[in-house]
């Protein structure tokens, strides 16, 4: 049956196709951390935690699509997928510090980029994961 406007179950459908996109989903805190001393990399971390409570859900229009093995934990598919993930996270929030010190005979430099801890909701298919970040 059409509505007066024409649109409205036009509307309604994409409004429960959007609302229910992060249902299925779970909520992880994921953060990276890299060291760098004279441009060489000293230290490289990847943290992942389950949220022990409902992060605040928005509406994102970016999402992250990564295809896994059977069984493969989150932990390992973003070690693999390092790069894909770090350039998807880094339209969010990044911070870099640069400490460099000079001496007469040498001079050193440590660089430290960061992506913050952050809520993604991550929905895991059979063969595919899909990461929304969340607020």
């Amino acid at each position: 049956m059409r509505s007066r406007n024409g649109n409205r179950p036009f509307v309604f459908t994409l409004l429960t196709l959007i609302l229910s996109q992060g249902l299925g989903a779970d909520e992880y805190y994921i953060g990276y951390r890299l060291v760098a001393k004279n441009s060489q990399p000293i230290n490289e971390t990847i943290t992942v935690s389950k949220a022990m409570r409902p992060c605040i859900k928005a509406i994102s229009p970016s999402t992250l699509t990564l295809i896994r093995t059977p069984n493969e934990s989150l932990e390992s598919l973003l070690q693999r997928e390092q790069t894909a993930f770090l350039e998807f996270a880094a339209h969010h929030d990044v911070h870099i510090k640069n400490n460099e010190t000079t001496h007469p005979l040498s001079s050193q430099s440590i660089n430290v980029l960061t992506l913050p801890s952050r809520c993604f909701a991550v929905e895991f298919n059979d063969e595919l994961v899909t990461i929304t970040p969340t607020q």
